[in-house]
């Protein structure tokens, strides 16, 4: 993820699909009985040229981790990759893997912004056939401090969007990632205010942190409805957990204190953390000690060990948060679950499909996701 960019766009109705009136599938909340509705976290700098696409290709560069390239990145030589991803062929691709693999929503980092990392929310909604996958937004704390209550007229016309995921009776689903320091509760309840007028339920406001019980405080202050999380693991280091060991603390530091606390949620799950490439590459927008690989790239093999997810143990994962949240429904009453990620390759959580040295992409995540998510 990035942290940083801040230019305006306005999200406009005349980007819908022609004739798009009606909201795609149901609210999260129409049965009880029913799947969570799960999603998954975009941050998308693996379109356009310049940065941040150029700094991923620094990190996946070397031949170690071509195995983590996006499927539409070219491999040019052992130690050096293209990724430019920005063609509505390569979105409607994405999309099709995406709802193939029985996933309900994107959730996109919003970048408020017509440079790079704002193409990939462009392209989508470009889309004509979106398969009935929805989007929703995470909004960082920093950047919407620095928009202010302006940019509320912007939020509201994307929650009206046909295709804004939405849960418990019509209320647009928004991510909070990170503490605002300038906005507060009474500026939310005027984004509320706003959605309502315009004839939507109120958002369902998620905070997004680090801590369950802190940001618990956070969600009681700022007037939100639940907790979640962006991501988890061992922070940026080259010694980092096994996949079992991360899936093992995702369960008792997010899970079990959710409900043994009784705080409301909705459930974080990941398809790994693993930032070794930014570590041997550091990117700007992160402050970390390089720790450069001696070994000569021709010599480099896949860097794939137990930190790396398999299929299956990403579909057991998956399966489990699912059971979770549908044994703690009072804790969940959005009935949703959110993914750490679709495309933050190089930090180490993907479901996206790879590149693979015969030019077919490695789907194999997800297609075991989809067993699980499409039984």
């Amino acid at each position: 993820m990035r942290l940083t960019i801040n230019v305006f766009v306005v999200c406009t109705l005349t980007s819908f699909a022609p004739g798009a009136e009606e909201r795609p599938g149901p609210d999260a909340s129409e049965s009880v009985a029913a799947r969570p509705i799960v999603g998954a976290i975009r941050w998308d700098a693996w379109y356009g040229r310049g940065s941040p696409v150029s700094e991923v290709e620094k990190t996946l560069g070397p031949k170690k981790y071509h195995f983590r390239l996006p499927f539409f990145a070219k491999v040019m030589s052992p130690a050096a990759v293209s990724i430019d991803g920005d063609s509505q062929q390569v979105m409607e691709q994405e999309i099709s893997y995406a709802a193939g693999a029985g996933l309900d929503y994107w959730a996109f980092v919003d970048y408020w912004d017509q440079g790079n990392l704002g193409i990939g929310l462009r392209r989508y909604r470009a889309s004509v056939d979106k398969k009935g996958l929805r989007f929703c937004l995470i909004e960082e704390g920093g950047r919407i401090d620095r928009i202010g209550t302006s940019g509320w007229p912007r939020l509201v016309t994307c929650f009206k969007d046909p295709h804004y995921q939405t849960v418990l009776d019509n209320r647009p689903l928004l991510f909070v990632f990170g503490r605002p320091k300038v906005l507060g509760k009474k500026e939310f309840e005027s984004l509320a205010d706003q959605a309502v007028a315009a004839g939507l339920g109120k958002p369902y406001f998620v905070f997004m942190g680090w801590n369950p019980v802190a940001d618990a405080q956070e969600v009681k202050t700022l007037g939100f409805d639940a907790v979640s999380a962006y991501a988890a693991g061992a922070g940026y280091r080259w010694e980092q957990w096994p996949y079992e060991q991360l899936t093992k603390h995702v369960r008792t530091a997010y899970w079990d204190v959710c409900r043994q606390q009784r705080i409301p949620t909705i459930t974080f799950a990941t398809a790994g953390w693993d930032p070794r490439p930014r570590v041997e590459h550091p990117v700007p927008w992160i402050s970390v000690e390089p720790r450069p690989d001696p070994t000569p790239p021709a010599q480099q093999q896949p860097l794939i060990d137990a930190v790396t997810a398999t299929p299956a143990q990403l579909a057991r994962h998956l399966h489990d948060a699912i059971d979770w949240t549908k044994n703690n429904r009072d804790l969940n009453p959005a009935n949703a679950i959110i993914v750490y990620g679709w495309n933050e390759n190089d930090e180490g959580g993907w479901l996206i499909p790879t590149w693979k040295p015969d030019g077919q992409p490695d789907s194999s995540r997800v297609d075991a996701i989809s067993q699980v998510l499409k039984r």
